[in-house]
């Protein structure tokens, strides 16, 4: 496989989606019009290592009631390659790419698995649309 840069990822990107930044960090934000007008704020950065870039991929679910935790990981154990992580009092849906192994052709059905899968936890766990 070729060796991928960030650069050739933002390229990438920028072509497919609507994209904003944050410093090196890349923005995109999806509206589900068949799903309330809902959005999804999808933040995509990066790790360059020796040889190896890491591409992660994220989503805010929000807060999920201590109750609640056990049934999200439940639903997320479903999805493939999909992790919930928790930061401060937020959950959210994370993905790490090695892009050594992942064409960019991936990155896009990627994005999507986890804008959507936030969506959808965000929905049933935190009861509105928190971003």
């Amino acid at each position: 496989m070729a060796n991928i840069t960030w650069e050739d990822v933002t390229r990438h990107l920028d072509s497919t989606y609507k994209t904003d930044r944050a410093g090196d960090m890349v923005k995109i934000t999806f509206i589900y019009p068949d799903n309330e007008d809902r959005t999804q704020l999808v933040l995509v950065d990066h790790e360059q290592q020796t040889s190896r870039l890491l591409v992660e991929v994220v989503s805010r679910v929000g807060e999920i009631a201590g109750s609640r935790v056990a049934k999200a990981l439940e639903v997320i154990g479903k999805k493939y390659f999909v992790c919930l992580e928790k930061m401060g009092d937020l959950y959210y849906v994370r993905v790490t790419l090695n892009m050594n192994y992942v064409p960019l052709s991936e990155l896009g059905p990627t994005i999507e698995l986890v804008s959507r899968t936030a969506d959808a936890l965000e929905k049933e766990f935190c009861g509105g649309d928190e971003n």
